[in-house]
């Protein structure tokens, strides 16, 4: 068995040299948790992947970590020896019943330099102070990364690596912008698939009771060439996408209490995941409801929400 953090070179993340030397207690004991999920994952791991980690801590970590999630709850994996060699296939594998789950994986940046960054808050000892939290940025970036990853499923699919049976799943990480956007009232991922707007609320002055909350209506997300659509989950051109795992986790905070893993089913699906499948702690089924749709999270009590 091979250690993950016995690789030297150059352009090493910066991230993997500290974790490597693990000076303080608690690097020391990401170390050794990282090398403990290594153990485990490692028979289904590429070949490259102990280079890629050191050079991409949180893309990797992503991967290895959904990976050992799903080994824990009692699912099966196809090993790395039963892989494709050529041509690249996505980076999990769900072997059951008989079929296939493909799961490609991605946790996307904060993005090049410019009003569409997620940019970091400066402290306040260096002149800095209350800025308004990256929401729009961040749904910048994750919509591109599912961009990416639809994409790349299609040429799987094309090629004939990913069978018309199988499902088809895109996990991303927020990882890397986590800190910056909240799980309530939804999750930042929703916001991206659907066209689901800023949250409001209106009071009655006279009596101070809630008449109305909802969300508004937001087709498109701004940025600063030409706006895009936030209507993946509403649009045929992405009904050979199952579903999107999405989480916050991260090494810096590996509570699913605080950052869920959440499921949100695509409604226009060619090849569906089964509801209450897996190892989600949200789990969001979108349904037609006049000439809109609801959506809902199925595994715990919270209110409809209407997609506009």
């Amino acid at each position: 068995m091979s250690r993950l953090f016995d690789i030297e070179g150059p352009n090493l993340d910066r991230g993997f040299e500290n974790l490597k030397v693990a000076e303080s207690p608690i690097e020391r004991q990401l170390h050794e948790l990282i090398e403990s999920m290594w153990a485990t994952y490692e028979p289904y791991a590429d070949p490259d992947f102990r280079q890629g980690f050191a050079r991409d801590v949180d893309g990797r970590f992503w991967e290895m970590y959904l990976g050992c999630t799903l080994i824990e709850a009692g699912r099966q994996l196809l090993p790395v020896s039963e892989r494709q060699r050529d041509g690249g296939q996505p980076d999990l594998c769900v072997i059951e019943n008989g079929q296939r789950i493909w799961i490609e994986a991605i946790a996307p940046d904060e993005g090049a330099p410019g009003p569409d960054q997620i940019g970091r808050p400066i402290p306040m000892n260096q002149g800095g102070g209350l800025f308004a939290a990256p929401i729009r940025q961040a749904q910048l970036r994750t919509s591109g990364a599912f961009w990416t990853k639809a994409q790349k499923i299609a040429r799987y699919i094309e090629q004939g690596v990913i069978a018309p049976q199988d499902t088809r799943i895109i996990a991303i990480s927020a990882s890397r912008f986590g800190v910056y956007v909240s799980e309530q009232p939804l999750p930042l991922i929703m916001t991206t698939l659907f066209p689901i707007g800023d949250a409001f609320i209106a009071i009655d002055r006279g009596t101070g009771a809630v008449v109305e909350e909802g969300f508004h209506p937001a087709p498109l997300i701004e940025r600063e060439r030409n706006p895009i659509p936030r209507t993946a989950f509403l649009d045929q051109r992405f009904a050979d996408i199952s579903g999107v795992i999405w989480s916050r986790v991260s090494l810096g905070n590996l509570s699913r209490r605080v950052r869920p893993l959440t499921y949100v089913h695509n409604p226009l699906a060619q090849v569906p995941l089964p509801a209450r499948w897996g190892i989600w702690d949200r789990e969001f089924v979108a349904t037609p409801e006049g000439e809109g749709w609801e959506a809902s999270d199925i595994l715990a009590p919270a209110p409809v929400v209407e997609v506009p």
